[in-house]
């Protein structure tokens, strides 16, 4: 009969820890631990993300800058090209003459 008893006991011990550890609830799930340390980070993410959104926005510019530079720089030597084959001919016309 004491084991019966002893294992009441245990079984009733079990259910009323087990029912208080259910009725609470988890205070860090239900709020920040350090709210005003959670907002810090948020603001300096916010501004890691402006200042990087702002970098890419001028390597962007800087970009299609030299692209635009590239592009010029290859029409000039085309029409150097073409220039300097044309006084060749000219040259070659001269000379055949």
């Amino acid at each position: 009969m004491n084991r019966r008893a002893a294992i009441a006991c245990v079984l009733v011990s079990a259910l009323i820890a087990a029912g208080a550890t259910a009725g609470e609830r988890p205070r860090a799930a239900a709020a920040p631990a350090h709210p005003a340390a959670t907002r810090a980070q948020l603001d300096a993410l916010r501004g890691q993300e402006q200042h990087q959104t702002a970098e890419v926005q001028q390597l962007k510019t800087r970009v299609d800058s030299l692209e635009s530079r590239s592009k010029d720089a290859g029409q000039a030597l085309e029409e150097r090209d073409r220039r300097i084959a044309e006084l060749q001919r000219q040259l070659a016309a001269m000379q055949g003459e």
